[in-house]
């Protein structure tokens, strides 16, 4: 971390990302990039704002969200309505986004890439990026003035973690909103429009529920690849993180439910699938049963579901992600070696290379476990991608604490790492 990206970092609360290319390869030279988000007004070097637009614009959703843009069903009668898809932040709202989509389809809306034409407006938010509420607070302001002047024909839905945190106070800053939704009512999405029209009122949907599975299937935003959720919400409750607050508590889904997904994307002719949780390697805690084996370990385990899954035909190429040191067990290394369909790519996030900050954190492990986890990985895949990131900015942290993460990040020669401040 250099002494121009340090200046322009420490006097404000703002968002440090940094690309490290591992030098345990020669043609793997140091790269370092930086994106800076901040509340305060600030003017970075042309150089330095270059590569901030860069990063913005190739993270899952980029900086200004995606559209989602797809044709129509041809084998679903249409009612003649149009929606509209504006998603922001993270994998799993684009999965959300698919599956809202699908719910749509299924009853006879046809997608719209211009707000414009659309009868449905939904904006499926992110919490975690400032720049991405902001986009969504401004986007809400030009289509209320479209609604009044519609004389309502026109039904804006904010969906996702913004509209999980916020709920009604969202409707009262934004009266125009019809509908506002916590990403666990995803697939009731219909359900949920049928109430604003039978009821002629608001409708805030944030309590928690028991997420059912899917009966319709999300319209995918690839012919390739494709997400496939196999746990919902995150109880970590890590200092930092809104996370469990507006996804929930974990809820896994059957191992039967997602091979049954993952048959059908391959008879469909996709060749990847990320698996996908906030918590991935928590996967089945939530689940009935311990291991017949007598080791103690729940009988349904995420290194279960890597091997009952394996197997799908046509299913070429198996990811997954975000994963949690605390989790990371060597039974889950030695599987990700073994199955040769698993792409030796881990995201481990360790925030921090300060053991008493970690603890700050409650973040459940030290340092030294991380390092160990990382050996363990490059003892069975050695030319393994590793990706982590790390809070700079957390409450307490000195300089000498962000020369630790640095050290953590080199000595385990993480391929990408970013970091962020408290905001």
């Amino acid at each position: 971390m250099h002494a121009e990206a340090m200046a322009h970092l420490c006097p404000h609360r703002r968002v440090l990302q940094q690309s490290i290319r591992p030098g345990a390869c020669p043609h793997r030279q140091p790269l370092h990039r930086l994106s800076v988000r901040c509340r305060a007004t600030i003017e970075l070097p042309p150089d330095l704002q270059a590569v901030v637009n860069e990063l913005e614009e190739s993270k899952y959703c980029g900086g200004e969200g995606t559209v989602l843009v797809r044709e129509a069903p041809v084998d679903v009668p249409k009612n003649g309505k149009r929606y509209h898809i504006h998603t922001f932040g993270c994998q799993m709202n684009l999965a959300d986004s698919e599956r809202m989509a699908g719910v749509l389809e299924s009853v006879g809306y046809e997608c719209s890439e211009d707000p414009a034409k659309a009868d449905v407006l939904i904006y499926n938010t992110c919490s975690i990026r400032e720049k991405a509420e902001v986009k969504v607070y401004s986007a809400l302001g030009k289509q209320a003035k479209r609604k009044r002047d519609r004389m309502g024909d026109l039904k804006i839905v904010v969906a996702g973690c913004v509209a999980q945190q916020e709920g009604q106070q969202l409707l009262r800053r934004v009266p125009e909103v019809d509908l506002v939704m916590g990403p666990q009512f995803a697939n009731k999405l219909d359900e949920l429009l049928e109430r604003v029209d039978s009821q002629g009122t608001q409708v805030c949907a944030t309590d928690h529920i028991e997420i059912s599975e899917d009966i319709t299937v999300p319209r995918r935003d690839s012919s390739l690849t494709a997400w496939v959720n196999v746990i919902y919400g995150c109880n970590e409750k890590c200092t930092y993180c809104v996370v469990p607050y507006t996804r929930g508590q974990e809820q896994s889904r059957r191992q039967e439910d997602i091979r049954r997904e993952m048959l059908a994307l391959g008879e469909a002719g996709y060749k990847e699938v990320t698996l996908l949780g906030q918590n991935v390697d928590a996967y089945g805690r939530d689940l009935p049963g311990m291991a017949a084996d007598g080791s103690g370990r729940r009988q349904h385990t995420f290194t279960d579901l890597l091997r009952y899954v394996h197997d799908v035909p046509g299913i070429e190429r198996i990811r997954f992600a975000t994963s949690h040191p605390r989790y990371f067990t060597d039974r889950l290394v030695r599987a990700c070696a073994e199955l040769p369909k698993l792409c030796e790519f881990f995201h481990i996030p360790f925030q921090s290379g300060d053991d008493n900050i970690l603890r700050e954190m409650a973040r459940g492990y030290t340092a030294a476990r991380y390092r160990s986890i990382i050996d363990n990985i490059r003892r069975y895949m050695p030319d393994a991608s590793i990706s982590g990131d790390a809070i700079v900015g957390f409450p307490g942290v000195a300089s000498g604490c962000l020369g630790h993460a640095a050290q953590l990040c080199t000595r385990s020669a993480v391929s990408l790492c970013c970091c962020c401040t408290q905001m």
